[in-house]
C-alpha cells in the first residue's frame, strides 16, 4: 500500500507542477526521468507511464473530473484536482493491464475521504426513532384540533340571550326560562401514547457471546453441586474463617479512613506552614529585589552615557563614507552600461536563431500534413458479410459457430442459474436454523438474566447487613504517628503565627478562609466522631442476632 502511495504522490507533485501554455510535454518529462534516477526501474517506468498518460489525455480528464466537481464533488477539495486525474486515467485507460485487484490496492492506499463517498443513511435518523416522532406530531395534531373544536364550541355557547328574545319553546315540555349562556362541557382529549416498549436488538455475536457465558457459569455450578454429592467438605469452617476476615478488613478498612482523615488533617496543617514560611521568604525576596533594581538602575545610566559617546562617533564616520560613496556610484554606473551592452547583443543572436528554429519546425508540419491528407485520399476496402452459422475452418480442436456458441453459453448460464438458486435455498435453510439457535438461546439469557438478578439482589441485602459491624477502628500504630505529627504541626504553627504576630501587626487577624477551614475540618471530625459511635452500637446489638443466623 505504501508503495502505490509514494507512486501516485510523486505523479500528482509532478502534474501540479506541468504548465500547458509555457511547458511541453516531451521537454517536461525529460526533466522528471532526471529527477527519478535514484529510484528502481520498475518505479521510475510507472510513474513515466502514469504521467505521459494523463498529459496525453488531459482534455479529456479535464471534462470528467469538472463534470465531478460539479455534480458530486461540491464538497471536495481543489488541491485534489491533479489526484482525481490521475484516478480518472487509471480507471479509463489502465484498467485491463492493472488488473481489478492492483486497482483496488492503488485505491485503497489513498484517503478514504476522498476516494469513497459516507453513505445517506449517517445523516438519517433509526425507524424506531422516527415511528415516535410521527406519533408525537400526530398526538399533537389530534390535541389541537379537539382544543380548537372545543374553543369554538364554547364561543358558541357563550353568547347572551338578547331581551327580546322569546323563552325556549319546546313541543313535548313546558316552556321553561332561559336565564344566561348554555354551559357545554369540553370532549375529554384522547392522547395516544408513544411506543416505548420497543426491544432492543442484539447482534448475533453478542448473543452468543453472553450466551456462552451462561452456559460456563451453569456448568461450574454443576460441577460444584457433583462435588458436594461425591463428599466434598462442608464450608461451615470457610464461612466463618470468611466472616473473621471479613471483620477484620472492615477494621483495616476503618482504621484506613482515619488515618486518611488524619492525613488530610496533617497536609492542611502543612499548607498553612508553608503559606506562613512563603510571607517570610516573600519579604525577603522583596527587599533583595530592591537593591537590585538600584544596583540595575545605576547600570543603566553608566551604559546610555557610553551609548551616547559611541553614537556621536558613529555620526563622524558616516560623514566620511558619504564622500566616497559618489566616486563609488560613477564606476558602478559605467560597469552597468557595459553589461547591458552585452546582454542586449546576446538576445540579437538568440532570437535570430529561434525564428530560423520556428521556420524549420513550420515546414516539417506542412510536409506532415500533406503525408496525412495523401493517406486519407486512399481508397479503403468495404467488410464483407458474416454467416453466424458457418464454421470459420481454422483447424483447431472443438472449433464451432458463432451460433453453436451462443446456444452452449445460454446452457451454461441456465446451468450456473440453477446452482445458485440451490446454494439460494441451502443459505436460507441454514438462516432459519440459525435463527431457531439464536432464539432458544435468547430465552435461556433471560432465564438466567431473572436468576441472576435475584442472587444478586440477596447478595446486596447481605452485603448491605453486614456493612454495619461492631468495633471501632482499631488504634494502630499509623494512627497514632499521625496524631502526633499532626500534634508537632500545629504547635509549630502556633508559634510561627506569634512570630509573624511580633513581625507584621496587620497579620495578626487570621482570614475568613481560614477560619472557614478551621471550623469545616472540626466539624468534619465530629461528624466522624458520632458515626464511629453509632456504629458500635449498633454492633453490639446486632452482634447476637448476626451469630444466630451463622449458627
Amino acid at each position: 500500500m505504501a508503495y502505490y502511495e509514494k507512486c501516485i504522490e510523486t505523479v500528482v507533485e509532478q502534474l501540479d507542477k506541468f504548465n500547458p501554455e509555457k511547458d511541453s510535454p516531451e521537454q517536461f518529462l525529460e526533466t522528471v526521468s532526471t529527477s527519478l534516477q535514484t529510484l528502481s526501474a520498475q518505479t521510475q517506468a510507472f510513474i513515466l507511464e502514469v504521467l505521459s498518460g494523463c498529459l496525453q489525455y488531459q482534455r479529456l480528464l479535464t471534462i470528467v473530473v469538472d463534470a465531478f466537481y460539479v455534480r458530486d464533488g461540491r464538497l471536495c477539495l481543489w488541491a485534489d484536482y491533479s489526484l482525481f486525474e490521475v484516478i480518472c486515467y487509471l480507471a479509463t485507460f489502465q484498467l485491463d493491464e492493472l488488473g481489478f485487484q492492483l486497482f483496488c490496492n492503488i485505491i485503497k492506499s489513498q484517503p478514504l475521504d476522498k476516494m469513497c463517498k459516507v453513505p445517506r443513511s449517517t445523516y438519517q435518523l433509526p425507524k424506531e426513532q422516527q415511528l415516535l416522532e410521527i406519533t408525537k406530531r400526530y398526538n399533537r395534531r389530534k390535541a389541537e384540533e379537539l382544543l380548537l373544536r372545543a374553543n369554538m364550541e364554547e364561543m358558541r355557547c357563550a353568547v347572551p340571550r338578547s331581551r327580546g328574545e322569546p323563552l325556549v319553546q319546546d313541543s313535548k315540555k313546558q316552556p321553561r326560562l332561559q336565564f344566561g349562556p348554555r354551559i357545554l362541557k369540553t370532549p375529554k382529549l384522547t392522547f395516544y401514547k408513544p411506543n416505548d416498549d420497543v426491544p432492543v436488538k442484539l447482534n448475533t455475536a453478542a448473543i452468543l457471546r453472553e450466551g456462552a457465558l451462561y452456559q460456563r457459569q451453569v456448568e461450574k455450578e454443576l460441577q460444584r453441586v457433583d462435588q458436594l454429592v461425591d463428599g466434598a467438605g462442608d464450608f461451615s469452617e470457610f464461612l466463618e474463617w470468611q466472616k473473621r476476615m471479613q471483620a477484620k478488613d472492615r477494621e483495616e478498612q476503618l482504621a484506613a479512613g482515619e488515618c486518611r482523615r488524619l492525613q488530610g488533617k496533617l497536609s492542611h496543617e502543612e499548607a498553612i506552614l508553608a503559606r506562613q514560611h512563603l510571607m517570610q521568604e516573600n519579604k525577603q525576596k522583596a527587599n533583595q529585589k530592591k537593591e537590585e533594581t538600584a544596583e540595575l538602575m545605576q547600570q543603566y545610566a553608566e551604559r546610555r552615557l557610553q551609548e551616547e559617546r559611541s553614537m556621536k562617533e558613529l555620526v563622524e564616520q558616516v560623514l566620511e563614507t558619504q564622500k566616497n560613496v559618489k566616486v563609488a556610484q560613477t564606476k558602478l554606473l559605467k560597469v552597468r552600461q557595459q553589461i547591458v551592452q552585452e546582454v542586449i547583443e546576446e538576445s540579437r543572436e538568440l532570437l535570430q536563431r529561434s525564428t530560423e528554429a520556428a521556420k524549420e519546425e513550420q515546414r516539417q508540419r506542412c510536409e506532415l500534413i500533406s503525408q496525412l491528407r495523401a493517406l486519407e485520399m486512399q481508397p479503403t476496402r468495404k467488410g464483407k458479410l458474416v454467416d453466424l452459422t458457418q464454421i470459420p475452418g481454422y483447424g483447431l480442436e472443438g472449433e464451432m459457430s458463432i451460433v453453436e456458441l451462443r446456444e452452449r453459453l445460454a446452457l451454461l448460464k441456465e446451468s450456473q442459474r440453477r446452482e445458485e438458486e440451490e446454494k439460494r435455498d441451502q443459505i436460507i435453510q441454514g438462516k432459519r436454523a440459525k435463527s431457531q439457535e439464536l432464539q432458544n438461546t435468547v430465552e435461556q439469557i433471560s432465564l438466567c438474566r431473572a436468576a441472576m438478578g435475584r442472587s444478586a439482589a440477596l447478595r446486596w441485602e447481605e452485603k448491605k447487613a453486614l456493612s454495619v459491624g461492631p468495633g471501632a477502628p482499631c488504634q494502630d500504630e499509623r494512627v497514632l504517628e499521625l496524631q502526633r505529627r499532626i500534634e508537632e504541626k500545629a504547635a509549630e504553627r502556633h508559634k510561627q503565627a506569634a512570630l509573624l504576630h511580633v513581625s507584621a501587626p496587620r497579620a495578626a487577624r487570621p482570614k475568613p478562609r481560614a477560619q472557614l477551614e478551621a471550623q469545616h475540618w472540626l466539624e468534619l471530625e465530629r461528624s466522624r466522631e458520632r458515626r464511629l459511635r453509632a456504629l458500635q452500637q449498633e454492633g453490639s446489638a446486632c452482634g447476637p442476632a448476626r451469630r444466630l443466623e451463622a449458627a
